[in-house]
This record gives structure tokens, C-alpha cells and sequence, in this order.
């Protein structure tokens, strides 16, 4: 492990997601579960499943948007369902200049919410790609698929930052001259606003960031997963967002906040462009499906946290079985 300024910034991480039904939900037979799996990420080098118990049928490709490994089992006892993973995680620490930003053409920012409703409602696009410095053709479909994500009106969003007309329009020049302020402000907001929902929001400060984001057109993505806390993995979410001449950059209100509360300005200032590498990211899409598909309704159609699981004639609830999720660092 190696920290810097008390940020851990490389680490080689075991971590094992354990599963097990109820007994009072349990019934011998055939039984399918998901359990999460690290997905692919930049800084993240995925090694190898150390362990399964049973054995595995499946395990979907590493930039599936809700990874998984998936089981096939007949069984005739309540055995618990368990795997365990080792990678290395190595971020690269950004420290994002805002005037830098200021002065650099930015990717195009036209997505707009009408056009991300006639994503959601004709369940296609015409893949309009954003370009610029560094972007990495940035899709309708990239930004857009999170049907949770509901991304408000440029005015609603401007209500919701408490900005006035004037000063929205500072932020929409020819140049999006002012694109690293307005970022720098959805964060800050998002990091310190003693509610992280406010009205008719979705809840989340990270989800808020995307939505506010989007909606002012700045390319935006969520990610999710775990972060490691004191031995535990809990769960959380982080952010992604385009800028240019620095493409994507990370972004954690969440953490950021928490940093604050803590009454350390400096580590809430890392995470607006780091991240650290104590995190096990499960999901690059809130409500992206899995693989296999599954039969019947999920317990949880938002996140990849806790698995899945079900019998050949119905789904399992998330009251009718248990997950639990451990990581240590070597």
C-alpha cells in the first residue's frame, strides 16, 4: 500500500462477496445467483478470482456495466454462495486547474434533457458523439441509458444551485469558457449542502453531481461499488466527469463531504479530480441489466451491491436472503 498525504493511492486488495438464503426462504433445488464482480476501470487491474464456492457457471465480460459472476446450482442443503477477487488499485491523482478549463474549448455540450427523453422513450439513438480535446467519443447512449438518472431542465437545475438567470448565462458562451467554475460549483454544492435531496431530486450527493451536470451540459457519468473503510467495505458511489484538456476526471461529493464534517478542506479539495484506491467499483450504470438475464424481477434494480437470486419458479426478495461483503489490504 502506498498513501500520500493520507490518501491511499496504491493498494492490492482482496475482497469476497458471500451469499446465503434465508432459512426460512430456503427450499432444495435448482437455485441461480449473481454476485457482484469488479468491473473494469483505468486504475484498476483485475488479477483473478482467488476462491468460489460452489463453482461457478459464468462471469460476464469486465466492462459490463453491472459485472457479475453467476451460479447455477442445484442444491439439497442451505449452503452460502461466495467468491473472492484480488486486484490492484493505482488511481492517478488529478488535480484539476479550473482556469486551465476555463480557457480550453470544451467537448460539445448539446445533449440536453429532450434529447436523452427520446433516448428513454424510442430505447435507441443516433449515437451523436461529443467531441473535442481529449474526449473519447462521449455517446448519447453513455450518458443517457441510466433510466434512474432523471436529468432536470437547465432552469430547474439553475433553481435548484439557487443561480440567477445572469449568472447561468455566464456559463453558455460560444468558447463554454466558464465550464471548470461551473463544475467546481455543481461540486461544491453538491459536497456541502446540508441535504443531499432537495425537492424532486434523486437521492445521492454523486447522483445529484450527474444530474445537475447533465443538465447544465456537461458530460457526466455515475459509478459504483464499495469503498473501504477501517477494514469494511460500505457502499458508495463516485462520479465522472469530461473536461477538457484533462478528459475524464473523478469526482466525489460524497467523500468530499464527509471530508468537510471532518473540518479537512484540503482532503475534500483531492476529491474534486482524485479518487483513492480503496474502492471496488461494481457498477458503471444505475439500472443496466445483468448477464445472464434473470427470469424475474430483481430485489434490486438500481445497484450491483448486494446479488441476486432466484428459483426456477420466482425471484428471491432482498429480506429473503443475506450479502455480506469483506476486503483487506495487502
Amino acid at each position: 500500500m502506498r498513501k500520500e498525504n493520507g490518501i491511499v493511492l496504491r493498494a492490492d486488495i482482496e475482497c469476497t462477496f458471500t451469499l446465503k438464503i434465508r432459512e426460512s426462504s430456503f427450499k432444495p433445488g435448482r437455485v441461480r445467483v449473481h454476485l457482484p464482480a469488479p468491473i473494469n476501470a483505468e486504475w484498476l487491474y483485475m488479477g483473478q478470482v482467488l476462491t468460489a464456492s460452489p463453482t461457478f457457471r459464468m462471469i460476464s465480460i469486465e466492462d459490463h456495466p453491472m459485472r457479475s459472476i453467476w451460479f447455477d446450482e442445484v442444491l439439497t442443503e442451505n449452503a452460502p454462495f461466495t467468491v473472492t477477487y484480488a486486484f490492484e488499485s493505482a488511481p492517478d491523482p488529478v488535480t484539476p486547474d479550473t482556469e486551465l478549463i476555463n480557457g480550453t474549448s470544451q467537448p460539445g455540450r448539446a445533449i440536453g434533457p429532450a434529447l436523452i427523453r427520446k433516448y428513454e422513450e424510442n430505447n435507441h439513438c443516433d449515437c451523436t458523439t461529443y467531441t473535442g480535446p481529449l474526449a473519447d467519443k462521449v455517446t448519447v447512449m453513455d450518458l443517457a441509458s441510466e433510466t434512474f438518472i432523471k436529468v432536470p431542465s437547465r432552469e430547474e437545475a439553475a433553481g435548484i444551485l439557487g443561480l440567477t438567470g445572469g449568472e447561468l448565462a455566464k456559463f453558455f458562451g460560444e468558447r463554454k469558457e466558464n465550464t471548470g467554475d461551473l463544475i467546481n460549483l455543481v461540486f461544491r454544492f453538491c459536497a456541502n449542502h446540508t441535504s443531499a435531496e432537495p425537492s424532486g431530486a434523486e437521492s445521492g450527493r454523486n447522483i445529484l453531481l450527474v444530474r445537475l451536470l447533465r443538465a447544465l451540459g456537461v458530460p457526466a457519468r455515475w459509478q459504483g461499488g464499495f469503498r473501504i473503510v477501517d477494514g469494511a467495505a460500505v457502499p458508495a458511489d463516485w462520479a465522472l466527469v469530461n473536461a477538457a484538456p484533462y478528459g475524464w476526471i473523478y469526482v466525489d461529493a460524497q467523500a468530499a463531504h464527509e471530508a468537510f464534517e471532518a473540518g479537512n478542506p484540503e482532503l475534500a479539495g483531492f476529491y474534486f479530480g482524485g479518487i483513492d484506491a480503496l474502492r471496488i467499483p461494481t457498477a458503471s450504470k444505475l439500472g443496466a441489466g445483468l448477464y445472464p438475464a434473470r427470469d424475474y424481477k430483481r430485489s434490486d434494480e438500481k445497484y450491483n451491491l448486494y446479488g441476486e437470486v432466484e428459483y426456477e419458479e420466482r425471484g428471491l426478495g432482498a429480506d429473503e436472503f443475506t450479502t455480506s461483503v469483506t476486503a483487506k489490504v495487502l
